[in-house]
């Protein structure tokens, strides 16, 4: 089976609760491997009072240099791994579960059990799922990435795509986490189409839809549209460099554009739709029905009526990195955490499913 190594997120959230009860679901698919000290698991379960009948593979990671992932020992019924390599900050494990409480050292430590686990990733396992985080704890403890894909593009110098959603809707962001008033500035024919190329080269998804930004798609100018001229131009571009096998994506520019290189493959299918999307109608079931795979310029239009439609089912992937990444696409829910109320486990195990799911097609690409 493929080796899955688990994030533990924060774990004065919900990620305990979730892994602990997923746990015998997981192992039908997979072997997960929980980057977590071994004393930190037990005083997690301790608090939640869930008697640990099944085998766990721990994960118990440090900073050096030298990065090494070996196996340590059997405790009871754990196999206790350590994996060292070199990651931002020192790790800290001497500190109190403190449930639904903002804390420092709690954020730098999922910083950390998702920073190693990453690199693990890389070399030695098959694919990531992370568990929740908060972002106001990384601040807090001196973490400058706002999010998991922000630090990925740092981790390994690649421009990772966004991409959340299930079986009936997926959507890419090409911005994310940024203000509205500074996405106009983004939008530019090239730097989409290469945005565009590369998120069907990850997925090989089709047909592909793009969202407009202005509402109505700008009325062919009416309601600004500058935007819309820009969208355009970078879905032709990424067709016709679909379509033709000789191009080369670092020698991108506007001269794929040319009219006789675009009949001379227009027997070729697009794979992206040809007009920007209105995207207030996009998300209507007949719509979703011509085209359930979607880009979306800005974080809120695409998630909005994701999270409205699929929530407990949707997933968060990064794409374009050289590990196959996955998230729940929730978050720690400090208001339940350590209270043993039902949660629903459907966005985790969907998120370790489609983690190997995407690994067949990274494997398919290769």
């Amino acid at each position: 089976m493929k080796k899955v190594a688990i994030s533990i997120g924060d774990l004065n959230g919900i990620s305990m609760q979730i892994l602990l009860q997923a746990h015998k679901e997981l192992i039908k698919i997979c072997e997960p491997f929980y980057f977590i000290h071994y004393e930190i698991f037990l005083k997690a379960s301790k608090l939640l009072n869930i008697t640990l009948q099944d085998e766990f593979n721990l994960v118990e990671f440090s900073s050096k240099e030298q990065e090494n992932f070996i196996f340590k020992e059997k405790k009871r019924n754990f196999k206790i791994y350590t994996y060292t390599a070199l990651l931002d900050q020192e790790v800290d494990i001497d500190f109190t579960i403190n449930a639904g409480m903002l804390d420092a050292k709690v954020g730098a430590y999922s910083f950390l059990s998702f920073q190693a686990a990453s690199k693990c990733t890389r070399n030695y396992l098959d694919a990531l799922t992370t568990l929740p985080i908060n972002k106001k704890a990384w601040q807090m403890s001196q973490i400058n990435y706002k999010g998991h894909t922000e630090a990925l593009r740092a981790f390994f110098d690649k421009d990772a795509i966004m991409m959340l959603g299930c079986e009936e809707l997926f959507v890419a962001l090409y911005t994310e986490h940024i203000a509205l008033r500074e996405v106009y500035k983004y939008i530019n024919a090239l730097d989409l189409a290469k945005f565009l190329i590369q998120f069907y080269q990850c997925t090989l998804f089709k047909p592909i839809g793009v969202l407009s930004f202005n509402p109505h798609a700008s009325d062919d100018g009416v309601i600004g549209g500058e935007e819309e001229i820009q969208i355009k131009k970078a879905i032709k571009i990424a067709n016709v460099f679909l379509k033709d096998d000789g191009l080369n994506l670092n020698e991108l520019s506007n001269d794929v554009l040319l009219s006789e290189k675009e009949k001379a493959l227009n027997f070729k299918e697009d794979i992206f739709i040809n007009e920007p999307l209105v995207a207030d109608s996009a998300f209507i079931p007949s719509s979703l029905k011509k085209c359930k795979y979607l880009v979306s310029m800005y974080h809120d239009v695409a998630l909005a009526p994701l999270k409205a439609l699929y929530f407990e089912k949707s997933i968060n992937v990064s794409l374009n990195l050289p590990i196959i990444r996955t998230s729940v696409d929730h978050g720690t829910a400090y208001d339940i955490a350590y209270k043993n109320k039902k949660i629903n486990l459907q966005s985790y195990i969907q998120a370790v499913k489609s983690a190997l799911e995407f690994l067949k097609i990274k494997e398919k690409n290769k």
